[in-house]
């Protein structure tokens, strides 16, 4: 059973919804062999703001591989002993892929704590936050009133509607705004294990009266998959 007393069904033959494109080598297919059928859709699309001025600052933190994809299409001006930070580790091996390193990465999925843990590192620095113009904003939330920070909105986000999603036992959200869309057109219902990729996501849902809903310890695909398998103590991937 989970926290909440409930019972939790295991893994195999469900079927199971995640809001992002899996990769054709994506861990998630090793659930395929446990006769389990994946919906792997984003329901929302990205749209880039153009910039033309980059606001000069000692850190640079990005709360997601997105906004990094769109900071750097454009170019910035970035000196060069500009520090970097990011929400997590797969967040840090998609900025290496830029020529980049990062100097801090987020543990867990904590946003609050993660937040907590750069202000420490920032100290008294400035700080730039490519960022969404619909983000949230929850690392800046934690940020001291002593600290510079700007925001530079890089790209938009869109809801889709253009979507037929499967009745599906387990649904996998990575990001507030897809809980948005899905909820736009679907109800969720007690039977279905509901699983969110961090806490701001888990949060959006709990906004919309879903309250039991599992996160993983870690952000990625491999995070959400030991989830998934945590009560089939059998499975292996």
């Amino acid at each position: 059973m989970d926290k909440s007393g409930k019972r939790v069904e295991g893994i195999r033959g469900k079927l199971v919804f995640i809001s992002k494109k899996l990769s054709s080598n994506s861990i998630f297919r090793e659930l395929e062999k446990y006769d389990v059928v994946i919906t792997d859709e984003p329901l929302i699309k990205f749209t880039q703001i153009p910039f033309s001025y980059t606001p000069q600052s000692k850190w640079i933190f990005f709360s997601s591989k997105t906004a990094i994809d769109y900071f750097f299409a454009q170019s910035p001006e970035v000196a060069q002993d500009t520090l970097y930070g990011v929400i997590g580790k797969h967040s840090a091996a998609h900025l290496a892929s830029f020529g980049k390193t990062a100097d801090f990465i987020g543990e867990g999925v904590d946003i609050a704590q993660i937040a907590k843990h750069f202000r420490e590192v920032l100290k008294d620095d400035s700080v730039l936050f490519p960022q969404a113009m619909d983000s949230m904003r929850s690392i800046q939330k934690h940020i001291s009133f002593s600290n510079t920070a700007f925001n530079l909105y890089t790209y938009k986000t869109s809801l889709r509607d253009d979507f037929e999603i499967p009745y599906s036992n387990i649904l996998i959200f990575t990001s507030p705004s897809n809980v948005n869309a899905y909820l736009a057109k679907y109800k969720i219902d007690e039977q279905q294990r509901v699983i969110a990729m961090g806490s701001a996501t888990r949060l959006r849902l709990a906004e919309h009266g879903i309250k039991n809903v599992s996160i993983p310890d870690v952000f990625g695909e491999e995070g959400l998959l030991r989830l998934l398998l945590a009560h089939d103590k059998d499975l292996k991937y």
